[in-house]
């Protein structure tokens, strides 16, 4: 279940967030996961810096070796400053956020200047797997990449990761598998894609509050 709310916080349209991220919209977009728990959604701010390493640190082995297609212990600083402070258009990350601050999950598409295309990546914390959050991140960030002028995004997933397969199998997109080499590359075509009204207006506070963040970064 998907619930839209204004914010208990006070926080106004001009008012700024204490990142320095300009508030655009009085619009929560928050989401209930199958045990009940809420789940606010919202763009990655640098703010969100410990809370990404405190994610990362939380993960399973397994998990870290699905996401990075290898052994990554810790992220390090600067991989935490380029995934928490975006500052170019063609990329864009959301995360899901627990009612306690901590991070619940992050999903990201990474294009090229000018190009309708990008590649995804999802991360969802191990205590909150299999509860619908990954799937309602990534249509999110469908809807998100729609509105911002992407005609399609790409994944490339282990061969052996059957429950990010099976995700992306049950997005509502046009899509094609391919395989390569133990790999499968997974095309999600979002050309044709209209988006309901409701859908479509949180994917634009999600963008605009984005902008919101990137112009405090060039500031």
């Amino acid at each position: 279940m998907t619930a839209f709310r204004t914010p208990g916080t006070g926080l106004t349209p001009g008012r700024r967030h204490a990142d320095g991220a300009v508030v655009t919209s009085e619009i929560v977009d928050e989401l209930t996961l199958r045990d009940g728990e809420r789940i606010v959604v919202r763009p990655i701010r640098p703010a969100d810096s410990d809370q990404l390493a405190a994610l990362h640190a939380r993960l399973s082995p397994d998990s870290i070796y699905r996401r990075y297609f290898g052994l990554k212990p810790s992220l390090s600083v600067a991989e935490i400053g380029r995934f928490t402070g975006i500052a170019e258009g063609w990329r864009f990350a959301l995360v899901g956020v627990r009612g306690t601050g901590q991070l619940a999950g992050v999903t990201r598409y990474e294009g090229q200047p000018g190009q309708p295309d990008a590649e995804i990546a999802l991360i969802v914390d191990d205590a909150l797997q299999h509860l619908g959050l990954g799937s309602r991140l990534l249509q999110r960030l469908i809807d998100v990449a729609r509105t911002s002028g992407m005609s399609s995004l790409t994944a490339v997933v282990l061969s052996s990761n059957l429950p990010m397969l099976h995700l992306l199998r049950a997005l509502p997109v046009p899509s094609s598998f391919a395989r390569d080499a133990g790999d499968v590359v997974v095309t999600l075509d979002l050309a044709g894609l209209e988006l309901p009204a409701g859908r479509s207006r949180i994917a634009a506070v999600h963008v605009a509050e984005a902008a919101a963040v990137r112009a405090a970064l060039g500031s």
